[in-house]
């Protein structure tokens, strides 16, 4: 499987000197793995280099405030300002469920985001402070908002009683065997991809934050599909619009179909870096690409061919 991995790798649309790290786990739990690419810096990238998965944090996120429902220390319908008082007036109209399929009516991804500084929790948390009002009445739109995802990494601090970080490490990626990854310190020039993040880094935590070789997140995706945690059932089920609409996103993971089956979907981008994850649950197979100056175009079809195989 590596060599056709490597040939699928080859005969994509990605340059072979861009950075690029692919993963694929079968249903038994073993992974495949081909990386190619020079850093800036002139180092081969390695197996064991860690890439900045953006937007795949949220499925992260998304399984941490699910394990919290599970076991009673998260209300996922009361409001967000139950825990999070500090937050404006429109707090106590939004809820976790809200958040979590992205109907909260905060605004889209990229509109509070700064050009020219680090977008760190401080500077969502200002703008938070800042926003007289909500774009829309909770539940009634889906707007993709990176700014819900940073409150919602909050919320499970707040309900768990620690640094989300902490928790994330100590109650899911530990237990799960996972190392490889995690929620990086404000600090990540140790990594060589930083470089190219241009004059705004990505350092919040819950939308993004997430730092980690293919190896680990493929590894993450098929617990997943094991359903290991045991949240499967929350996780997959889309958001609900007050019109009885229903929003094809469950707690940080696109939903789509494949030959009539789930096919659990999510993608990443920021400058510098490109990542897309997909698994399927009834085949057992789980797909994680990340890339260090790829499309994301080019990356998601390099996905597709190999899903294809």
């Amino acid at each position: 499987m590596v060599d056709e991995l490597a040939r699928l790798v080859d005969q994509s649309a990605v340059a072979s000197h861009v950075p690029l790290m692919i993963a694929v786990c079968d249903g038994a739990g073993q992974v495949e793995e081909v990386g190619r690419g020079k850093w800036p810096d002139g180092n081969f990238v390695r197996l064991t280099d860690r890439f900045y998965a953006a937007s795949l944090a949220k499925q992260i996120t998304g399984a941490a405030a699910a394990l919290l429902v599970q076991e009673g220390q998260l209300d996922p319908d009361l409001p967000v300002a139950h825990y999070l008082p500090d937050l404006p007036g429109w707090a106590g109209d939004i809820t976790t469920r809200h958040l979590v399929h992205h109907i909260s009516g905060l605004p889209a991804a990229g509109e509070v985001e700064p050009a020219e500084e680090d977008w760190t929790d401080a500077f969502a948390l200002a703008a938070v402070q800042r926003l007289p009002h909500l774009i829309s009445k909770p539940g009634t739109t889906h707007i993709y908002s990176n700014l819900g995802y940073v409150l919602l990494a909050h919320v499970v601090a707040k309900a768990a009683g620690c640094a989300f970080a902490r928790f994330i490490r100590t109650r899911l990626l530990e237990p799960l065997g996972l190392d490889g990854m995690g929620f990086a310190e404000p600090d990540v020039s140790g990594f060589p991809q930083t470089s190219l993040m241009g004059s705004s880094r990505p350092l919040t935590t819950g939308d993004g934050g997430l730092w980690t070789t293919a190896r680990a997140f493929s590894l993450w995706l098929h617990h997943q599909n094991r359903d290991t945690l045991g949240i499967a059932d929350l996780v997959t089920r889309p958001g609900n619009l007050i019109n009885g609409g229903l929003v094809e996103y469950g707690w940080g993971i696109g939903l789509r179909q494949r030959h009539g089956q789930p096919l659990l979907i999510h993608g990443g981008e920021w400058t510098g870096c490109t990542a897309k994850a997909v698994r399927s649950p009834s085949t057992g197979v789980a797909i994680v690409a990340m890339s260090a100056g790829a499309s994301q175009e080019d990356l998601s079809a390099l996905v597709d061919a190999v899903l294809d195989r």
